[in-house]
C-alpha cells in the first residue's frame, strides 16, 4: 500500500469512528473535561484532535524506471526488484482533524 493511501484511509477511518462512537459527542451533549483527556479540543462547532503516524516505508526503484514509496509491513520489505534498489526509512508526523459535533 502507498503511503497516500495508507493515511487516506486511516484520516478517514479513525474520524467516522470517533464520530460515530464518542459518547461525548451524541444528543449535543459535550463533556469537554472529558475530551480534552482524549487530546480533543473544542474548535468551531466541533473538535480538533491529532492523529500521529510513525511509519516504516520504503522505495524502491527499478531498471526500468520509477520510484515508489511504501508502508512497510511484516515482510514488507524485499521482494523481486529486477536489478533496482530499495531503501527503508521511518518517518513520523502529526496530523490534525476535525471531528463534527452533533
Amino acid at each position: 500500500m502507498d503511503v497516500k493511501e495508507f493515511v487516506a484511509e486511516t484520516l478517514q477511518q479513525v474520524t467516522e469512528a470517533v464520530e460515530n462512537n464518542s459518547s461525548t459527542l451524541k444528543n449535543g451533549r459535550v463533556n469537554v473535561p472529558e475530551l480534552q483527556k482524549l487530546n480533543m479540543f473544542a474548535h468551531g462547532v466541533g473538535f480538533v484532535t491529532y492523529v500521529d503516524f510513525d511509519i516504516a516505508v520504503t522505495e524502491s526503484s527499478s531498471a526500468e524506471g520509477g520510484a515508489k514509496l511504501k508502508v512497510a509491513g511484516v515482510g514488507g520489505l524485499g521482494g523481486d526488484l529486477k536489478q533496482g534498489t530499495e531503501v527503508a526509512s521511518r518517518v513520523k508526523f502529526r496530523v490534525p482533524i476535525e471531528i463534527q459535533g452533533k
